[in-house]
């Protein structure tokens, strides 16, 4: 599969996803990433979402805290070289 055909068929996946959700939900963001099938060092990527604006940056900036927590903490865990 080529790059722009990966490409589409990722995007109209996401779209029908959305349109699932929409059934369900007042907002939705969806971001997706996936490498290049014919060159694996190039990234593509799509973010696409309905719904009220303010509640989708707060859904990702949520994500972004709780994942930065989860490794800050992870970092603490393994860093410990205390001897009790």
């Amino acid at each position: 599969m080529k790059d722009d055909q990966k490409t589409a068929q990722v995007k109209k996946v996401v779209e029908a996803k959305l349109a699932e959700l929409s059934e369900y939900c007042d907002a939705v963001q969806i971001m997706a990433t996936w490498s290049s099938p014919e060159d694996p060092s190039n990234t593509f990527s799509c973010f696409k979402g309905f719904g009220n604006w303010y509640a989708r940056i707060g859904l990702v900036t949520k994500f972004m805290e709780e994942d930065a927590a989860r490794t800050s903490a992870q970092m603490w865990d393994e860093s410990d070289d205390c001897n009790d």
